[in-house]
């Protein structure tokens, strides 16, 4: 079986790597499964920028540097077409694969070009911003090229749900936790003699302080981070450990000091998103994840899963996570902690550190069940 993934990797060339992650678990994910798998990105020239941003040709940029990297590290050379203004050097033979592929997945639905076409394929659209990404074209008519695709994923997990507060745009949404290739994300006490850790350090997470801009719908205001931080700018005092945030600190610096009072750690995201690498031993070197979700996930109750959460899980983290409406999807208590209240915050932040090691191996069992690419993608599969 022959699939086509549309990515996001040469788009993001700098301190990305959490979003490299994402499109490299849905695409490895299917490799493990036995699929003939094909990655493929399409640019603009004029959008092309060297390390400091600043424009230059295509074979001077970060776009194409970052690109080849990643395929390479991977073994995807062969298997992996960046459109640049609509063109590659192996367009023919991307041209025939494209001609019999299955299946053509398309992340966010970013991969839109006009130099290919998928005859054969069933043409699916996944969505990562539920919510948001059906306000935006039902409040201001943004164009996110639904009408290109014939079925429809969602990290919303109750997205269309009667008690959710989010339009759907007349579509069938099939929910889904995004995977991750546990084969790449293996327990971080698989090489630390094979048990988990005693000692509890940090909570940590990486974000955007602020995400989207806010976007309304029915008179509700579907607001990005920075408005969810707020409600829980004191937590990190009541809690026993530090919790570390990596996020833009010098961008945000003058918003920051009511939250380091509060007990918030910050650390600069540069360096760690800077390597697919740097990223995951992040990760792996944090003892569990306290996150905060956009508002707009909060509001809509539409049960939105963090792909970042999957990887933490995989390798052996606690999840202690705001809540966006999961209910039942996910058993709550052993390893993934919901809160919505700074009390229920601190209450869950303390359990998973009273029950440390337990909680790791929780973790990694939630990423075994419920995350595992082999088992996300087999589901998917069964409902298309």
């Amino acid at each position: 079986m022959k699939i086509v993934i549309g990515v996001g990797i040469a788009s993001h060339p700098i301190s990305a790597a959490g979003n490299t992650w994402n499109s490299l678990n849905w695409a490895l994910g299917f490799r493990e499964l036995g699929w003939d798998v094909w990655i493929t990105e399409a640019i603009a020239s004029d959008k092309c920028v060297d390390l400091q941003w600043q424009r230059v040709p295509v074979e001077q940029s970060a776009n194409l540097a970052y690109w080849d990297e990643v395929v390479a590290k991977f073994g995807l050379a062969n298997r992996a077409t960046l459109l640049i203004d609509g063109g590659a050097p192996d367009l023919d033979s991307f041209r025939d694969f494209c001609a019999e592929a299955d299946l053509f997945l398309n992340l966010s639905g970013h991969f839109q070009s006009e130099a290919v076409s998928f005859p054969k394929a069933l043409k699916i659209y996944q969505d990562g911003d539920p919510a948001f990404s059906q306000v935006w074209v039902e409040s201001y008519g943004v164009d996110m090229h639904f009408a290109a695709h014939d079925r429809f994923l969602t990290a919303g997990l109750r997205l269309g749900q009667p008690d959710t507060f989010s339009p759907t745009c007349g579509i069938e949404w099939i929910p889904t936790f995004p995977p991750v290739a546990l084969k790449y994300w293996p327990p971080a006490w698989q090489d630390q003699n094979q048990s988990p850790r005693e000692n509890f350090d940090r909570f940590t997470s990486v974000a955007h302080w602020e995400g989207y801009k806010s976007s309304e719908w029915r008179g509700e205001w579907f607001h990005g981070k920075r408005e969810e931080f707020r409600k829980f700018t004191d937590v990190p005092r009541s809690v026993s450990r530090p919790i570390e945030l990596a996020t833009h600190v010098a961008t945000h610096e003058a918003e920051l000091g009511p939250f380091r009072e509060g007990g918030w750690q910050f650390t600069e995201a540069t360096p760690i998103c800077s390597t697919l690498d740097a990223y995951a031993a992040y990760i792996r070197g944090s003892s569990a994840e306290f996150s905060i979700a956009k508002g707009g996930y909060v509001l809509s109750r539409a049960g939105w899963f963090s792909d970042r959460a999957v990887c933490y899980a995989a390798s052996g983290k606690p999840l202690v996570a705001q809540d966006t409406g999961l209910g039942e999807l996910l058993p709550a208590g052993e390893g993934f902690h919901a809160f919505a209240t700074p009390r229920e915050a601190i209450a869950a932040c303390e359990r998973v550190i009273a029950d440390f090691p337990a909680q790791q191996r929780a973790a990694r069992a939630l990423a075994e069940e419920y995350f595992d690419s082999g088992k996300v993608l087999t589901r998917i599969l069964n409902r298309l």
